[in-house]
């Protein structure tokens, strides 16, 4: 269902079926059988999509407190330029495991409208040809829509099919000596001819492998906020805002949720990059934080993810503050303690933590689901 230019929404993106198994023999009565279901009925409620994105704060670009040439050779210090990375993001379709890839941002959200094609992940590359990288041709063809990834200079003699190039990459020969880089297999198939970006060790079945190359991975990221009204917020007044991050590649319209901004992690450590874990739970309320080191009663506390950004101000990143709720100036009753990370100013009774720079993501990149997904913390 395409519900807007904005944003894309897939009600098809998701095949997983999202179960929760109550087992009915635990219960004394009906009605305590009724009671668990209706919770369950009223986590899993999708809310109205333009209602779910009408809160999304404009990504700040950061301020120029370093030089752009000095931020970059901290993490590559071998190279002596600016670098810029450029994201690839890869697409599937539902039918004949077919795969478009593109660094063109407006490409990108072209066939992330499209009805049958699934954005699966991302990945970043240098936007130059370095001394450690390779060259790698897109191509793209039609009948069924799909793109081919080679290296240039490479020829693959059992494709038969007619190819149209788009555009070039670069990407590392490997991941020795390249902190946070993985590898990635190219994968072939033929009738039709059909090739893949792999990240798993092992190609799929049918498929054969061509080439390897490196780049960084990352994962999606979206963070969610809610105002809750619960007696543990007397200090905040009764009520107060509530935030969660989930990982990617899609996000669940949960009802009386906001989707208000996303970004891009690394899965791996890059050279001057910390690790940042996000920790949650839901007493009283779903809440979380965000840590570099362990949080105090950490055994209190589930892991729900753990990313890898950078605390300097790259070329391309957006600003983020860490902002903690600890105490409260309205009375001397404790606070509930948790986290945001957002965009906004500080203020009553957020405090500033810490700036985080990450690679930000529009709205129209993001793909929201009517299916929560089948690891679901609620």
């Amino acid at each position: 269902n395409k519900m807007s230019n904005s944003y894309f929404f897939n009600d098809d993106y998701n095949n997983q079926i999202y179960n929760n198994n109550y087992d009915i023999g635990n219960y004394n009565n009906e009605s305590e059988i009724n009671e668990n279901i209706d919770v369950y009925e009223e986590e899993t409620v999708t809310e109205d999509v333009n209602v779910f994105v009408s809160l999304w704060r404009e990504q700040r670009q950061p301020k120029a407190t370093i030089d752009s040439r000095l931020a970059s050779s901290c993490v590559w210090p071998e190279i002596n330029r600016i670098v810029h990375l450029k994201r690839l993001d890869v697409f599937q379709s539902d039918n004949l495991t077919t795969q478009q890839f593109t660094t063109d941002i407006n490409e990108s959200r072209r066939i992330r409208r499209l009805n049958k094609w699934n954005y699966e992940f991302s990945l970043f590359l240098l936007d130059e040809a370095t001394p450690y990288t390779k060259e790698l041709t897109i191509s793209t063809t039609t009948l069924p829509r799909r793109d081919k990834i080679i290296l240039t200079d490479r020829i693959n003699r059992r494709d038969l099919a007619t190819w149209v190039i788009k555009e070039k990459i670069h990407g590392y020969f490997g991941t020795e000596r390249i902190p946070g880089s993985l590898e990635f297999n190219i994968d072939f198939i033929d009738s039709p001819d059909r090739y893949m970006i792999n990240p798993k060790p092992e190609p799929v079945l049918g498929y054969r492998r061509l080439y390897k190359f490196a780049a960084y991975p990352v994962s999606q990221y979206f963070i969610l906020e809610k105002e809750v009204q619960h007696e543990c917020l007397d200090s905040e007044g009764g009520s107060g805002m509530t935030y969660m991050i989930f990982k990617g590649p899609s996000i669940f319209s949960r009802k009386n949720w906001r989707l208000i901004g996303s970004f891009y992690g690394f899965d791996l450590p890059l050279q001057g990059t910390n690790c940042y874990t996000i920790y949650y739970r839901t007493d009283p309320f779903p809440r979380m934080m965000i840590a570099i080191d362990k949080i105090e009663r950490v055994n209190e506390w589930k892991v729900l993810s753990k990313f890898y950004s950078f605390d300097i101000p790259l070329p391309g990143t957006t600003s983020y503050q860490l902002q903690h709720c600890l105490r409260s100036i309205h009375s001397t009753a404790a606070n509930v303690p948790r986290h945001r990370l957002t965009t906004d100013d500080v203020y009553m009774p957020w405090e500033f933590r810490m700036t985080i720079y990450v690679f930000p993501a529009n709205i129209d990149d993001c793909t929201i689901t009517n299916v929560p997904s089948e690891h679901d913390h609620f």
